[in-house]
């Protein structure tokens, strides 16, 4: 199965700005890019175990991002999709 997540440049502009500091902007600024990204399902899965590693301890899900941004919405979307 595959997945995909479209993102503009504002959502790879702000992936990029954060950059290394967290395991989910860096994972996205390296494998993903503006547009249309299909993600095959070990490729999701890889994203998805990124962004749960921020996570660990209680912390909030994409730190440096703002609940109510375009990304963050993407994103939980992106995560409340995979199977």
């Amino acid at each position: 199965m595959a997945y995909t997540i479209k993102l503009t440049e504002a959502d790879m502009e702000a992936a990029n700005f954060v950059g290394y500091r967290y395991f989910w902007s860096d994972w996205m600024s390296t494998n993903l890019t503006v547009g249309a990204n299909n993600l095959s399902e070990a490729e999701a899965w890889e994203f998805s175990d990124a962004i749960e590693k921020d996570a660990e301890g209680g912390h909030s899900l994409f730190p440096m991002l703002s609940r109510n941004s375009d990304l963050y919405q993407t994103l939980c979307k992106f995560l409340e999709e995979l199977v």
